[in-house]
């Protein structure tokens, strides 16, 4: 399979942030757009370099800082993918509010009322285990789990 190091990678990432959704109570409405979130890279990755992709992914996302109308959902998502980060991407260890105030200062006003929601309005080096355990959990998977993850939104949709 094709890029099969980077699929892994964004599969573990969606997963830790269905599972950061579901600690932080998400709603339903949520965690449905949740449930696809970089699923255009998984499919993409199959046919394009990893580069190609994330510049046309951050221009077509609504969960990305780009000029596309925006919804509370889409702030939520926003939320959960930069506090995933320190769990999946060790080049990068803020969490949401360190991220929100080091590179997008501009969103203070629709960040800030998310992150005291969740009650991670705060700068913290610290992980939380529970997502810590989470993330071990996911270090086996590999190309079968990475199949049935497509596989499974194309019956979906």
């Amino acid at each position: 399979m094709e890029n099969l190091d980077k699929l892994i990678y964004t599969y573990k990432h969606r997963k830790i942030i269905e599972f950061l959704a579901k600690k932080y109570g998400c709603d339903d409405e949520l965690f449905e757009q949740i449930k696809r979130h970089d699923l255009d890279k998984m499919y993409l990755l199959l046919f394009y370099d990893k580069k190609v992709i994330n510049k046309f992914h951050r221009e077509v996302s609504t969960h990305h800082d780009n000029d596309l109308e925006k919804s509370r959902v889409d702030y939520i998502e926003m939320v959960l993918d930069w506090e995933s980060a320190r769990y999946t991407k060790p080049d990068k260890p803020l969490n949401a509010y360190d991220t929100l105030y080091k590179f997008y200062p501009n969103l203070e006003n629709k960040i800030l009322p998310i992150l005291k929601e969740f009650k991670i309005d705060y700068s913290t080096e610290t992980m939380d285990e529970d997502v810590v355990e989470f993330t071990k959990s996911l270090d086996n998977c590999g190309e079968d789990d990475i199949k049935k993850e497509l596989i499974d939104y194309i019956k979906e949709i």
